[in-house]
């Protein structure tokens, strides 16, 4: 089979069960080392609730993400600027960037927006960056969704955690085994190879966070600033910004 990133060839470097009952063939491919699901029949059946029952974590992910969020977008995109939560889920990330004083829209298709009720993305919104957080292990056909996420916005923030060299066993949590929503892996050759298809410009922390961006920015920059907002300097930037939360729930009550 083809590889779904840069059209070279894969071949199966894996199989496992998926949902306890479902057979799973995993492909790798040769060139650009992103791995793949050949033929993941279940998705229907994994999305019929699509914020996984397993995924314990997706409050305390937000918060822990959105502080990064927040340095990063400040530093290298502006305050004032509007930007983007892809495929965002609740409503949660949306929600918390607007209380610390960010410009947030909410998309996604699938989920319905709890948290952000009311400023939903609109088509042709000018949006300087986009932030998307595990969602890339979750497309079916990777260059089309990444390639609509580029007419939205030039710069792409998102956080997928990159596939070891070796294949690891079943036991790699980030399968998704039991519930089936993983399907793409991508490598640090698979995020160059991206970059270079999209004519962007890559940053990494090597693990789990990237950035694709029109801008040139210094990778060491960009770690540097994923490694400051350890040291919660977004209360700081918390007291520079003026909070929406109330603004916001002024103009959601005037809505009624």
């Amino acid at each position: 089979m083809k590889c779904k990133i840069c059209g070279k060839e894969a071949k199966i470097v894996k199989e496992s069960v998926i949902r306890g009952k479902y057979e799973a063939r995993y492909e790798k491919c040769s060139d650009c080392s992103f791995m793949f699901i050949e033929n993941p029949t279940w998705l229907e059946e994994a999305y019929e609730k699509p914020i996984n029952v397993s995924d314990t974590g997706y409050i305390s992910r937000n918060v822990y993400l959105s502080k990064k969020t927040l340095l990063l977008f400040t530093s290298l995109f502006g305050r004032k600027n509007t930007y983007l939560d892809y495929a965002g889920g609740y409503g949660v990330l949306t929600r918390l960037m607007r209380d610390y004083g960010l410009d947030f829209r909410h998309h996604d298709k699938y989920t319905p927006n709890l948290f952000a009720q009311g400023f939903d993305y609109e088509d042709r919104e000018n949006i300087e960056a986009i932030s998307c957080f595990e969602c890339f292990e979750h497309l079916l056909s990777p260059l089309e969704e990444i390639g609509d996420m580029f007419k939205i916005s030039s710069n792409i923030l998102f956080s997928t955690r990159l596939l070891p060299k070796e294949v690891p066993d079943d036991n790699w949590e980030y399968y998704g085994i039991e519930h089936g929503q993983h399907i793409s892996f991508y490598s640090p050759e698979t995020l160059k190879f991206l970059a270079k298809k999209f004519n962007k410009n890559l940053c990494s922390d090597g693990k789990n966070i990237h950035l694709l961006t029109e801008k040139k920015i210094p990778n060491w920059l960009f770690t540097l600033i994923l490694l400051l907002s350890r040291l919660q300097l977004d209360l700081i930037i918390k007291k520079i910004l003026i909070s929406k939360t109330s603004s916001d729930s002024k103009y959601l009550a005037s809505k009624i």
